[in-house]
């Protein structure tokens, strides 16, 4: 995971050095947003740290207000359930979900900001067995709530870092509390 943060991070530098640095970096136009992230999530199964992969959408319609939605992948895990009297049967466990939120921007300089977003999180739990025998699925709804910071790299390209929780926790699998850094790309 180290290596593809690492990645993600030279490739957003390099955009960066190549932008000419003549223009303002101030966000007061109404305009619409899509990012990509990854993060770590902790796995109540396993007690592992999984990495996740986020994307999301948004529209700014001024400095500071604001609306998002977005999906986040939040990892698999595999565990052994008790199939009758004493087999044991694999079943493997993946965790999603899917949130709206208003979010309000603090510009603390030209390319710095803090954010704070809440709204509603919609999370799902499939359980499937691997023969394909038999599957099923959880989900739930709760409170979206998230805090982060962004770098404005360019004019239209922001390195932003978040800790985010994603509606109730569900009983087993991924937590409901995430961490993530990615890109964000304006137009």
């Amino acid at each position: 995971m180290k290596k593809t943060i690492f990645a993600v991070l030279a490739g957003a530098l390099a955009m960066g050095a190549a932008q000419a640095q003549t223009t303002s970096f101030a966000d007061t136009a109404p305009h619409a947003y899509v990012g990509i992230g990854t993060g770590m999530v902790k796995d109540s199964i396993t007690n592992d740290r999984k990495r996740t992969t986020k994307i999301f959408g948004g529209y700014d319609f001024h400095q500071n207000w604001g609306v998002e939605a977005g999906y986040s992948w939040l990892g698999s895990t595999g565990f052994y359930v008790t199939q009758g009297d004493h087999d044991l049967a694999y079943t493997r466990l993946q965790s999603k979900s899917y949130y709206a939120a208003a979010k309000y921007t603090f510009p603390l300089s030209e390319r710095a900001s803090v954010y704070g977003k809440l709204g509603l999180a919609h999370s799902e739990q499939k359980y499937s067995s691997p023969v394909g025998s038999w599957n099923f699925k959880e989900s739930n709804n709760g409170v979206y709530a998230a805090a982060g910071a962004q770098f404005k790299l360019t004019q239209k390209v922001s390195l932003y870092a978040e800790i985010e929780r994603n509606g109730e926790s569900p009983r087993n699998g991924a937590k409901n509390h995430v961490l993530n850094a990615g890109l964000k790309f304006g137009f």
